[in-house]
């Protein structure tokens, strides 16, 4: 029977012989570097850090089952999680090549990474072999090594040693000056380090998150979940100029009317623009530009200037809003119906210009799966840092972000992730590495930042946390408190803030 799909693909890449002449050829050529060999990958992709880990390798192998590894690291290419990292970055699985690596075995006494950045090396390792570190299962025992070679982390340092340590930074900083190195992954065997893996990961200027006194207003606070709830252009075209005049009054979803997705965004746009002129008091068109500059103005600098501009409103009429909310609820299900968006609540992130092309057209051009940074996301950040629980784990990747909180344990969890969500899960494993592309942030609550995921996290610009305790300040399990929890989180120095969505 003819098999289909990812799973197909592997069963018929690794059940197929290679050839008799290549075969005996990769024997012969094995033995002669020893009886216990490692088969890997060798992609033109694994050049960036963000696709670490994506391929497979087969470890402690005699020559003669070598053409094995060499069919599994070919299958490889074709497993769910790394055809998922294909689709997200839009390459053709078929149009990067891999070339397979045979390498002579080591049994190391022990392994890690190890990270150039300004001048310090920091040096994560464990005893015996990094597949553990780096696949996310041990956070390892942290050193490092300062410009002026004083060596520092006493629990690294009475296991490992301090010979060792200074040992991979020296060969580090070589690496650097030679070919502009800054990271590795390394191996100890009798005495003398082995680099196993040398990339570069381009330094990132860290940012910084000023959070004024005003966020920490119960205004403000309400501001910001209904920017959570109506995000993008759509929402703050036709749904904040008006919402924002009576906070938390319209944060239930509305079912889709039962109309023409043309009729229903023309009745949106006309009441919409109808209500903001009631909220404001003024002609229309002035009403527009004076609600478009409060909105405006509250993410900016003085928010509490736009906020007192608001309080100053008319409360807008619940059961119209909640009319103007049915009908871009069918409007956004028809972006999905013809193609524009893969889910209803990414369409928010359109405008109704493009909109109203789509149905226009009666189909999409193109879907957009990708959202991108949105405007509100420093607004939003400083909300929860100012008004939400705090927390400290291990910095991974430096950076800022802020999301709703998505706890992904299995494929099926994986399903209720969103654009722009922070993926949180228990232990940085490469299953997670497909949601990166499209996430605001990064928290596992187990393993440490030695992991691969994290490496992809960086060359990816993802900021990350690892080994915190978040059920601890949300006080309920994950899996309970996915998409009901905003997260920001700072990767500069390892801390996070929780605040309900």
């Amino acid at each position: 029977m003819e098999q289909r799909g990812s799973g197909g693909a592997r069963l018929a890449i690794s059940q197929a012989a290679l050839p008799d002449d290549l075969a005996e050829a990769v024997v012969s050529s094995a033995a002669t570097l020893g009886e216990t060999l490692v088969v890997r990958s060798s992609s033109i992709l694994e050049g960036g850090g963000e696709w670490s880990g994506a391929f497979t390798s087969y470890l402690d192998l005699s020559p003669e089952e070598t053409p094995v590894g060499v069919r599994g690291c070919w299958a490889s290419a074709f497993t769910v999680h790394t055809l998922e990292r294909y689709e997200a970055t839009g390459i053709d699985p078929g149009s990067a090549p891999m070339a397979v690596l045979i390498q002579p075995a080591l049994t190391p006494d022990f392994g890690g990474v190890a990270r150039l950045v300004d001048g310090e090396v920091s040096v994560i390792g464990v005893v015996g072999s990094p597949v553990p570190l780096v696949q996310g299962w041990d956070p390892g025992l942290h050193a490092q090594v300062t410009a002026e070679g004083v060596v520092k982390g006493e629990a690294a340092v009475s296991t490992i040693g301090e010979s060792v340590v200074r040992s991979v930074a020296e060969t580090l900083l070589a690496a650097d000056r030679r070919i502009g190195a800054n990271t590795c992954e390394w191996a100890v065997v009798g005495g003398n380090v082995t680099l196993l893996q040398l990339g570069r990961v381009e330094p990132r200027e860290k940012s910084t998150l000023a959070v004024p006194e005003a966020f920490s207003r119960p205004e403000i606070g309400e501001a910001a979940r209904l920017v959570r709830r109506y995000p993008g252009p759509l929402g703050e075209e036709l749904v904040l100029p008006w919402a924002l005049a009576n906070t938390g009054g319209f944060l239930d979803d509305a079912e889709p009317a039962d109309t023409d997705p043309r009729e229903a965004l023309l009745a949106a746009v006309q009441q919409s623009r109808a209500l903001i002129a009631e909220v404001w008091g003024g002609r229309k068109a002035d009403s527009l530009d004076e609600a478009a500059a409060a909105v405006r103005g509250l993410r900016g600098d003085e928010p509490l200037t736009a906020v007192r501009a608001l309080e100053s409103l008319r409360p807008a009429d619940v059961e119209r809003g909640r009319s103007i909310l049915s009908l871009l609820a069918r409007v956004r299900l028809a972006m999905v119906e013809m193609g524009a968006v893969g889910r209803p609540d990414q369409a928010w992130h359109l405008t109704s210009r493009e909109i109203s092309d789509v149905i226009r057209a009666g189909r999409a051009k193109e879907m957009r799966s990708r959202i991108g940074f949105d405007r509100w996301e420093p607004f939003d950040a400083a909300v929860v840092v100012a008004q939400g629980q705090e927390a400290q784990g291990v910095a991974a990747a430096s950076g800022i972000g802020v999301g709703r909180l998505c706890f992904v344990d299995d494929p099926t969890t994986a399903l209720s992730f969103r654009p722009r969500d922070v993926v949180v899960g228990l232990r940085p494993t490469p299953k997670l590495a497909p949601l990166l592309w499209d996430a605001s942030a990064l928290i596992t609550t187990g393993g440490g930042p030695a992991a691969h995921l994290f490496e992809s996290a960086r060359a990816l610009a993802i900021p990350a946390i690892t080994s915190v305790d978040l059920e601890g300040i949300l006080g309920t399990d994950l899996a309970t408190a996915s998409g009901t929890f905003s997260i920001a989180v700072d990767g500069n120095d390892g801390r996070l803030w929780a605040m309900p969505w």
